[in-house]
């Protein structure tokens, strides 16, 4: 695995723990935000469990909604 591969993994794991931190801490149900923000639901968890590559427009939905800086997202 090159260096490149491991840093976006970990990048994409970080993101999503960070939405789900996000979702939990306002006890916001994943179809709830799903329909709130306009991005589907399974798009959603894909990102919360690490496993999907998060759209620049699609982080800066989230950041909007959640009212956060994008970094706060990255990490």
């Amino acid at each position: 695995m090159t260096y490149s591969t491991h840093l976006f993994r970990h990048l994409r794991f970080t993101i999503g723990q960070n939405i789900h931190r996000l979702r939990a801490r306002q006890e916001l149900p994943l179809g709830k935000l799903a329909q709130l923000t306009g991005i589907s639901r399974d798009l959603l968890e894909y990102y919360e469990i690490g496993k999907g590559d998060i759209q620049l427009h699609e982080m800066l939905k989230l950041a909007c909604f959640f009212q956060v800086e994008m970094h706060d997202l990255l990490g």
